[in-house]
């Protein structure tokens, strides 16, 4: 039975491929809430509209832009980022007029670590997401959150773990503590068909293309680039506590401190990923991070 998918976020990174995924499913009707006035992010829709999506015009602050979107949809997907305001009160209103419309279920824009394990006022984005879920719970609906720990893609240029042109890896702690780390793509993927399948209960979802250390990736980094990178400790967990303690007076920088919060949470593992549903669907194999790696990263230099 084909179902409709409202999806909200369809311009981000990740909204983007969970759209072209989406729409590569034949039981899929896809339909993109789009913010109007910004010409630029409607042209990179194009390419969605072309195989099929649909857009409404609405704002997650617009609840009767919101009860037209929704209405004749099966499932809400988000994919949105930003403060409070589209967080919880945007995405709290998509669930309960989605409720109210019929909508079956509603996929959080959650995407992380396991932030129902974080300790409250210590990741600012994990709270926020936090108490989004809890309200989007209270209003009745099905909801799923997807989890996948950290992206490969942090390990890539420019994404600040692996710097590739000083040929440095920074780290706290030992470097030792497995990490569960999913592609974008393969995250992608399976939130799409987990947005489908009607089985899958509701709590968190969790998928993993691999567990590795900040070490263990740089051996893999290493390997496939043929460049050596030096290994450079960042400090303990007790200075990262410190360091993120300094960052939320600094007001210049408000993103600072949860980046650190990101990187305490990888050092501690109070936040790792368990119950992984990674072979639910056979025929979906998740890319390990040595595959990334040979995919992503430039090739090794010939001798």
């Amino acid at each position: 039975m084909t179902q409709t998918v409202l999806l909200a976020g369809a311009t981000g990174m990740l909204g983007g491929r969970i759209a072209r995924r989406l729409l590569d499913r034949p039981d899929a009707r896809v339909r993109l809430l789009v913010r109007g006035g910004d010409s630029g992010k409607r042209a990179a829709l194009d390419p969605l509209l072309a195989r099929g999506a649909e857009i409404i015009e609405g704002d997650l602050a617009d609840r009767a832009s919101l009860d037209r979107a929704t209405l004749g949809v099966a499932v809400i997907f988000s994919a949105v980022q930003g403060r409070p305001d589209v967080i919880v009160d945007g995405q709290v209103a998509l669930a309960e007029i989605g409720r109210r419309n019929g909508v079956r279920r509603i996929l959080p824009s959650d995407f992380a670590l396991d932030l129902f394990e974080a300790t409250p006022g210590e990741h600012a984005m994990f709270d926020l997401r936090r108490a989004a879920d809890e309200k989007i719970a209270a209003t009745g609906i099905e909801h799923v959150h997807v989890l996948q720990g950290a992206l490969m893609e942090m390990f890539g240029p420019g994404m600040g773990t692996f710097d590739h042109e000083a040929g440095t890896v920074a780290f706290w702690g030992d470097g030792t503590r497995p990490i569960e780390v999913t592609g974008v793509e393969d995250t992608a993927r399976m939130a799409a068909r987990v947005a489908l399948d009607r089985t899958v209960r509701n709590g968190k979802f969790a998928v993993a293309g691999d567990r590795i250390s900040i070490l263990g990736a740089a051996d893999v980094v290493e390997a496939r680039t043929g460049r050596r990178f030096e290994r450079r400790p960042l400090g303990s967990e007790a200075d990262l506590r410190a360091a993120i303690a300094e960052a939320r007076e600094d007001a210049s920088d408000p993103f600072k401190a949860v980046m650190l919060a990101y990187r305490l949470y990888m050092l501690t593992g109070q936040t790792a990923l368990s119950g992984l549903q990674d072979d639910r669907y056979p025929d979906l194999e998740l890319e390990n991070f040595a595959a990334f790696a040979a995919r992503a990263l430039p090739r090794r230099a010939a001798a």
